[in-house]
């Protein structure tokens, strides 16, 4: 059985802005794979899937030093939502991807949120809730 959790946070202004940084980057990354496959494609025609694109974030991410300050897992999940979007084009039910603009691109996905129910306690890569 697959259980999703959708949480609201109420974070600090610091923490707004460390969200808000961490969802650029990961539009930016998405917009970015979304070119290198368009790209890899009409060169070669060449299938650049998930797991190359990944390799390609390590290399990104020694030259780009920003992306270090974010966890990976968000940042590997925008490829996951990438394929998705492929994935869905391909059976037909949806319109080719676009790049995201700003307004368009809300939301990251965090798989190692976990949540303890033996203490009541948030577990984030960014913050600690417990309530004893």
């Amino acid at each position: 059985m697959l259980l999703n959790q959708k949480y609201e946070i109420f974070p600090t202004e610091a923490q707004k802005e460390v969200l808000d940084r961490w969802l650029q980057y990961c539009r930016q990354t998405y917009n970015s794979a979304l070119l290198d496959k368009e790209r890899k494609y009409k060169k070669n025609k060449e299938n650049y899937d998930r797991y190359d694109m990944q390799r390609q974030l390590t290399l990104d991410k020694n030259a780009y030093p920003f992306l270090k300050e974010m966890p990976s897992q968000p940042l590997q999940e925008v490829f996951a939502r990438l394929k998705k979007a492929f994935n869905h084009f391909f059976r037909k039910d949806a319109k080719y991807p676009k790049q995201k603009k700003y307004k368009d691109y809300k939301s990251m996905t965090f798989p190692q949120f976990g949540f303890k129910p033996i203490r009541a306690c948030f577990d984030q890569s960014f913050f600690k809730t417990c309530s004893s």
